[in-house]
């Protein structure tokens, strides 16, 4: 066993499966559970990464000495992975949701609002807001066919 002190945090890889896999990795190299800690975003509430929805948080505009230039990945071994360039708008369509590449959207309808501009919080949500806004109740998670899926 490791000084109370000194432990080992795993996130990478942690599922409800990968847990007990890991657990017994350590026991067999003689090393004991309670020195092993478990970080709690490897999908153990919900299976869900930026490729589930095919989504990643990317900058896609950066300003450089006054001049705004398209910022973009364009990976040539997968041309579904190329990002939007310029600045974005966010739109919402019957009740569809779509990022839309500088000058194809309505800025008119755009749903981004500024919250952080230099360093300067713009607006501060409550919880309540952030909450209402994600309109996801318990029953919507369905835990048990999650576990099934998982094996």
């Amino acid at each position: 066993m490791l000084p109370s002190y000194l432990g080992v945090c795993q996130g990478d890889g942690v599922n409800y499966n990968s847990i007990g896999k890991i657990l017994d990795t350590v026991e067999r190299h003689g090393w004991s559970a309670a020195s092993v800690s478990f970080g709690s975003g490897g999908s153990l509430l919900q299976r869900l990464d930026r490729d589930t929805q095919k989504c990643a948080y990317k900058c896609s505009l950066a300003v450089v000495d006054g001049d705004e230039v398209e910022v973009y990945k364009e990976p040539i071994t997968d041309k579904g992975k190329t990002s939007k360039k310029g600045r974005l708008t966010l739109q919402c369509e019957d009740g569809v949701y779509t990022t839309v590449e500088h000058g194809k959207g309505d800025p008119e309808k755009d749903l981004l609002v500024p919250v952080f501009e230099n360093g300067e919080l713009l607006k501060d949500y409550t919880f309540e807001e952030i909450r209402q806004r994600a309109q996801i109740t318990p029953n919507e998670i369905d835990i048990l066919n999650f576990l099934a899926e998982d094996k």
